[in-house]
């Protein structure tokens, strides 16, 4: 993640934090207090935007944005008895470039490995990540010349003589395999979001991919999972993420999202936005009468069908990725709608890509987190799971400082 003003234990209590998402819908904030081992919330707040305030994690009117934050804190913090200014800021995988590089180095000796060498290597992994990240750029915008940061950083595995080791230091072997995980964002959008955090009297201690920090507790109980495809159908996007031996190998992003479906909704049945939402929801809970239900799902089809050309496609493009792990998870406001787990378990769009077997589709739970406490009794939706799952990201910051 990247990290902006270091955490001091002196000054501010660092058991309390807030998780911000900000997307194309609304503004969403969550309090957290963390014990060291859980993390309880203890505020919440959610402030709808109008429309085209945010597109693509990019907030187009920086004070709209800012009052719709600074009252989701204000609402998130109104009966805590005290003011939280410290945020940890999500970034949806259509704001960020996700990858995983692999350096293998042969060494000279056998003896032991200092951390000299480490550095070196380490090195090599970013620049070659720098390199990666440009081309993918480069390759999608045709423009060779935006500037990245990374903004999450993660060790994937390290090895010696082709055994998995947790530290190389004092190691002795004669080769060295090392992954990392860097989540780039361009830095133009880094500071468009640092300025609209200011705007609104707040303090970002942290900005991180969210597709990484759902992974990272997709791998504790009681999922244990490392080896999966993880599909989040967010707002305005889908993020697509491979993910291997508990690290994300790469990262795509389509252009389709949950307020695609709603907005087919509104323009077929000649309805405003927040009453197609409403409508969506209730189809989605099935309390529809069948009539109603059959109009809905005629409405969506079309829509849901660019949606799994899209994703086809979407697969058809991941380069160096041989064969995918059979293991599909679904996340995000969009993957509770009813036709999406339908279409994409019985379409026969998974045939034509290389999976290692038959895949199963799942969707993710809040409660497959299961250190995070709710204590306030609000946050029932999955709607909240990307902002809910910043909290681990918290988690290595902290005990970075202790």
């Amino acid at each position: 993640m990247l990290k902006l003003p270091f955490l001091d234990k002196n000054v501010v209590d660092t058991s309390k934090f807030l998780s911000v998402n900000i997307n194309a819908k609304d503004v969403r904030c969550l309090a957290f207090y963390y014990d060291g081992e859980n993390f309880k919330i203890i505020g919440s707040g959610k402030i709808d935007l109008p429309e085209n305030a945010v597109r693509n994690g990019v907030a187009l009117d920086k004070d709209v944005v800012a009052q719709a934050l600074r009252e989701a804190v204000e609402k998130t913090t109104e009966n805590l008895g005290e003011g939280i200014n410290r945020v940890l800021l999500g970034l949806d995988g259509g704001e960020t470039l996700g990858l995983t590089t692999t350096v293998r180095m042969k060494r000279s000796t056998k003896g032991p490995i200092k951390k000299e060498e480490i550095d070196e290597l380490y090195s090599k992994i970013m620049e070659a990540s720098h390199i990666q990240a440009r081309n993918k750029i480069w390759q999608t915008t045709g423009n060779p010349d935006i500037d990245l940061e990374i903004i999450t950083t993660s060790d994937i595995y390290m090895k010696v003589d082709e055994q998995n080791v947790a530290v190389l230091e004092g190691q002795h072997g004669e080769t060295i395999e090392f992954a990392v995980y860097n989540s780039f964002a361009q830095s133009s959008h880094i500071r468009s979001l640092q300025k609209v955090i200011k705007k609104a009297g707040l303090k970002i201690i942290a900005a991180g991919s969210q597709m990484y920090s759902l992974v990272e507790w997709l791998k504790l109980p009681p999922k244990n999972s490392y080896d999966f495809v993880l599909i989040n159908i967010a707002e305005d996007s889908t993020d697509v993420g491979v993910i291997f031996g508990g690290g994300i190998i790469s990262t795509k992003t389509l252009n389709i999202g949950c307020v695609h479906f709603i907005e087919a909704l509104a323009t077929k049945m000649g309805l405003s936005k927040k009453e197609a939402e409403n409508i969506l929801s209730m189809y989605n809970i099935k309390k529809l009468a069948s009539s109603e239900t059959a109009i809905v799902k005629e409405c969506l089809s079309d829509t849901i069908r660019v949606w799994v050309d899209g994703l086809l496609l979407l697969f058809e493009d991941f380069s160096g990725v041989k064969t995918f792990a059979p293991k599909i998870f679904l996340s995000g406001c969009g993957a509770d709608t009813l036709d999406i787990m339908e279409i994409i378990k019985n379409e026969d769009w998974t045939k034509t890509i290389p999976f290692k077997s038959t895949p199963e589709f799942s969707k993710i739970m809040l409660s497959d987190m299961e250190r995070v406490v709710d204590s306030t009794d609000k946050i029932k939706s999955n709607d909240w799971l990307y902002t809910c799952s910043m909290s681990i990201i918290y988690k290595e910051i902290y005990e970075s400082s202790v």
